[in-house]
């Protein structure tokens, strides 16, 4: 018969004391203002405002970083129309970081009375009040209705998606100042050196930028800024130095 193993009391008692000391510390050091919220960073937002992501979070920085849930955090954020994800980080000692994931944003589309910025599937995500003197302005048929957008047309719709999106592929969205998408047969784009472009509304809307990609490269190698260039002749293209 095995004899039993005396249990060595004081180093039992030790190790229950050490624990407790531990524990306490633990608590009272995550109680302590030292993980006190001091900073919230956020990062990739450009049309949300800081000022809105720190409205939505609604912080109490008297508070440790370890007591906030930061699931209930992201999704305060996402309830913004601009967003598509969020995630929030805790960095010790007292910061949270805020990533952020915006749709992509297509506008400001104009309808001679307002303002409206639509997402890369045509969802309306916000009327705007005031724009920017360096906005890509997209005139276009539309109406609003209680947060909700309806194209005269919705083939206009449609085109207007892949035209910006094909701009934005090639390179050129920056190069573009205002499109013009009123006309039934023709879109018509104002460039920020003062160059007209013209393309013909139909299915070739994506080959037509393709080739208007190449043709802006010659131009610029030529130093020609200023002037007109029509793509509606079918497979020509036509480049007069002044436009009409």
């Amino acid at each position: 018969m095995k004899k039993r193993r005396k249990i060595n009391t004081n180093k039992l008692m030790g190790i229950l004391f050490f624990s407790l000391l531990l524990t306490l510390g633990t608590c009272f050091f995550l109680k302590s203002d030292f993980f006190f919220l001091k900073q919230v960073v956020i990062n990739n937002n450009k049309y949300l405002s800081k000022e809105c992501v720190n409205n939505l979070l609604d912080l109490d920085k008297n508070k440790n970083i370890f007591f906030y849930d930061l699931q209930d955090l992201e999704n305060r954020v996402k309830e913004s129309s601009y967003v598509q994800d969020c995630e929030i980080k805790r960095k010790i000692p007292n910061k949270l970081i805020v990533n952020i994931k915006e749709k992509n944003i297509i506008g400001p589309l104009y309808n001679g009375k307002t303002y409206c910025y639509i997402d890369d599937r045509g969802k309306f995500v916000d009327e705007l009040k005031e724009i920017e003197n360096d906005d890509l302005i997209i005139s276009i048929k539309y109406t609003l209705n209680n947060k909700n957008i309806k194209f005269n047309n919705e083939n206009d719709k449609s085109k207007i998606l892949i035209l910006y999106n094909k701009l934005d592929k090639e390179k050129i969205l920056n190069q573009i100042k205002s499109i013009d998408f009123r006309e039934n047969t023709a879109i018509t784009m104002k460039g920020n050196s003062g160059l007209i472009i013209c393309l013909n509304k139909d299915n070739n809307i994506e080959k037509n930028v393709a080739k208007l990609s190449k043709v802006l490269v010659d131009l610029q190698n030529r130093k020609e800024l200023y002037g007109r260039v029509d793509l509606t002749y079918n497979n020509y293209v036509l480049y007069s130095p002044y436009s009409n």
